[in-house]
């Protein structure tokens, strides 16, 4: 009976150890440019660079990718990272391997969309991070490169992340073609996010329910839990009064899956 015990306690710690979880994000950073054009003086990149580092810092997760971001600010922000490295604007954890990375090719004017192929414990998957165009036919357009790209980038069929700025919301055509190909996090049987993805550093007015930013999974992911983060900061006004701040115009989000056997 004891034999039995720890046979059945054995298989369950080797179950447990072979599990491979990731925590895959999304952050829309507002590049410099783009911040001039909305806040105020308490919103500037200055201001926001501690608390993004901190926030990461705290999360640790696995890959991050990040949207609008000069490359300045891609410095300063995995020079903040204590755990962290970069493949392009793709940050991944120290404990992954990096085999390889690089840009999708013929993406249409006005979107990015870079890749990468990395190991957690040996196990291959790709991430691929997109910032798509506001236009609603120019980001159908540069998601079904997207969407392309990633069948032709990953032949082997391997687990694959797609995470990002789509340019437009969940209602438009851009995600139904990378959703039908791809499970939306959201959808993830816990759930942690009560407003949309953009904010535009306007608390009070934040209260819409609209998503642009997406991690979206292979099917063969299974689907944890998605969560929306909301970190803040106060700056001192100048009658004395303090007012929170976000760290960007756009909320992180980031999923929680594990790879399946």
């Amino acid at each position: 009976m004891k034999n039995t015990a720890f046979i059945i306690v054995s298989l369950l710690m080797a179950l447990s150890a072979s599990a491979q979880d990731l925590c895959i994000g999304s952050f829309y950073v507002t590049s410099t440019d783009e911040e001039s054009l909305l806040g105020d003086g308490g919103d500037k990149w200055a201001k926001r660079l501690p608390v993004i580092g901190d926030m990461f810092n705290f999360e640790q997760p696995d890959v991050l990718g990040l949207q609008s971001v000069t490359e300045a600010q891609l410095s300063q922000i995995v020079n903040r990272l204590t755990q962290h490295k970069a493949a392009g604007d793709i940050l991944y954890s120290q404990t992954l391997e990096l085999d390889t990375c690089g840009l999708v090719a013929d993406m249409p004017e006005g979107s990015t969309c870079s890749w990468a192929r990395l190991r957690k414990d040996g196990r291959p998957f790709y991430v691929f991070n997109m910032c798509l165009p506001t236009s609603l036919m120019e980001a159908l357009t540069s998601a079904n490169r997207v969407r392309t790209a990633a069948e032709e980038i990953n032949s082997e069929g391997l687990p694959c992340f797609v995470v990002g700025f789509l340019g437009v919301n969940e209602t438009k055509m851009p995600y139904t073609r990378l959703s039908a190909k791809f499970n939306d996090c959201y959808k993830s049987p816990v759930v942690s996010a009560e407003y949309g993805t953009k904010n535009d550093f306007n608390l009070a007015a934040n209260h819409g329910t609209e998503r642009y930013d997406f991690v979206f999974a292979s099917k063969d992911v299974t689907l944890r839990a998605y969560g929306q983060l909301q970190y803040g900061y106060f700056t001192k006004e100048a009658d004395g009064t303090y007012k929170r701040r976000l760290p960007s115009a756009h909320f992180p989000v980031m999923a929680k899956v594990t790879l399946k056997e």
